[in-house]
């Protein structure tokens, strides 16, 4: 299962990284849905990673909210901050397309190979992959950076959902609404449920 997962996973990013738009801009609902379903064939290559009870794997969220709420948008500022540069969209694909989710999946990884369960290891990369498109990192930009709050903000992934730009307001309003979506995703039973699929071949830890 791991293997097949891995193969889908590694094909899907070669379609992603040769195929679609290297760009902030979303161009079409189905590139984002190309890059999703890639990066969760790869989650469950590492869930399923056969060699390998963490009861606290939530605590594992806090690097990807650190990350999130301070190092990327830090990082974010010293290219977005200078007009000078005419980089954007190489920045944007290495920053969010490769750093962040090379983050996630290690983090995956490092649990899996420690002796992680499939389950747990899911909860940690979806955790992380709900942070990131939260609007916590796109709201976080103006508050640690040095520049006035506007009145719109204008991100990719938010307009998707939203149909456009929302206020500053909204936007905290939709980071707060990921809460309960990460918390709903950490209390499932998700090792349970892949023990019946499997056939109890995976046991939580």
């Amino acid at each position: 299962m791991w293997w097949i997962a891995l193969a889908a996973g590694t094909l899907g990013f070669a379609f992603v990284w040769l195929v679609t738009p290297h760009g902030r801009e979303i161009g079409a609902a189905w590139e984002l849905g190309a890059k999703l379903v890639a990066f969760a064939f790869l989650c469950c290559a590492i869930a399923f990673f056969p060699w390998v009870s963490q009861r606290l794997h939530w605590l594992l969220c806090v690097p990807f909210v650190f990350f999130t709420a301070y190092v990327i948008p830090r990082v974010s500022y010293f290219y977005y901050g200078d007009v000078e540069r005419a980089q954007g969209d190489s920045f944007y694909t290495h920053l969010y397309l490769l750093l962040y989710p090379g983050i996630v999946l290690t983090v995956a990884a490092a649990y899996r190979i420690g002796g992680g369960s499939p389950g747990r290891c899911l909860k940690i990369a979806m955790s992380g992959i709900v942070i990131v498109f939260s609007g916590l990192l796109d709201v976080m930009w103006q508050v640690v950076n040095p520049v006035d709050i506007p009145d719109l903000i204008d991100a990719p992934h938010i307009n998707v959902i939203t149909g456009g730009p929302i206020p500053f307001g909204g936007a905290i309003l939709f980071t707060l609404a990921h809460v309960p979506i990460v918390v709903g995703i950490n209390l499932l039973p998700l090792d349970r449920w892949i023990s019946r699929l499997l056939g109890g071949g995976a046991r939580p830890h």
